[in-house]
């Protein structure tokens, strides 16, 4: 596969992105071939080191965010009027499907919201411990140099544990807090996975047409590479 063959194929593949970043991508991969070849390697062995065209298009789009992909695949699905039988299809089949639907957005917003409020529980309990345990030193304090005696004393001694135990929970809460964050992390890279092995499944058999935006963009990569 030549150079300019394996760029049509990524373009191809990742059609609907923002111009600019398509741009920024093939020319990324554009310079990692010359370089390949400028270290001895003809074309269609540079292009092979690089990757295959599914591979890399792939890796563009898990790097791209997924508002961006979401636009791009609004872009790329043509627009078609619904049927009058279609109408009738959905309308009747509402209350079986619009339950679910309604059910499945739920159940992931509740997952997301319950996930964040132990974050932020986690955080505000131990932060809240630790002042208050840092508040109680200090009255301690006052309250003996003003004559508590072991009462001032006891309290202190409180007081001291609840800051040492802050400090104890202070590493597993951090450890639980990074976790929670990076199960929301999975839970949304799983999402994006889905949405982009989807989209490359059905891009898989997409012929290359060259657009005058196309067309300018290769003549610009020959007229480099000469």
């Amino acid at each position: 596969m030549s150079k300019q063959e394996f760029l049509n194929e990524v373009r191809a593949r990742i059609a609907g992105l923002n111009e600019e970043d398509i741009r920024k991508a093939l020319d990324f991969y554009a310079e990692a071939i010359d370089d390949r070849i400028e270290d001895g390697l003809t074309e269609e062995q540079a292009v092979a080191a690089v990757g295959t065209p599914d591979e890399i298009s792939g890796k563009i789009l898990m790097e791209t965010p997924l508002p961006k992909l979401i636009k791009a695949e609004a872009r790329t699905k043509p627009s078609k009027g619904i049927r009058a039988w279609e109408i009738i299809l959905i309308v009747l089949g509402a209350p079986v499907w619009l339950p679910v639907l309604i059910t499945v957005f739920a159940l992931g917003l509740a997952v997301v919201v319950t996930i964040a409020a132990l974050i932020l529980a986690v955080i505000v309990t131990i932060a809240a411990a630790g002042i208050g345990g840092v508040g109680a030193v200090i009255a301690s304090l006052l309250f003996i140099i003003r004559g508590g005696g072991m009462t001032g004393l006891i309290q202190l001694g409180a007081a001291l544990i609840l800051i040492g135990l802050v400090v104890l929970l202070f590493i597993p809460g951090k450890a639980a807090v990074l976790w929670m964050i990076e199960l929301m992390g999975r839970f949304a890279g799983w999402v994006k996975y889905k949405f982009v092995s989807r989209r490359r499944g059905e891009s898989t058999d997409t012929t290359y047409v060259q657009t005058p935006a196309n067309i300018d963009t290769v003549n610009n990569e020959e007229d480099e590479n000469a």
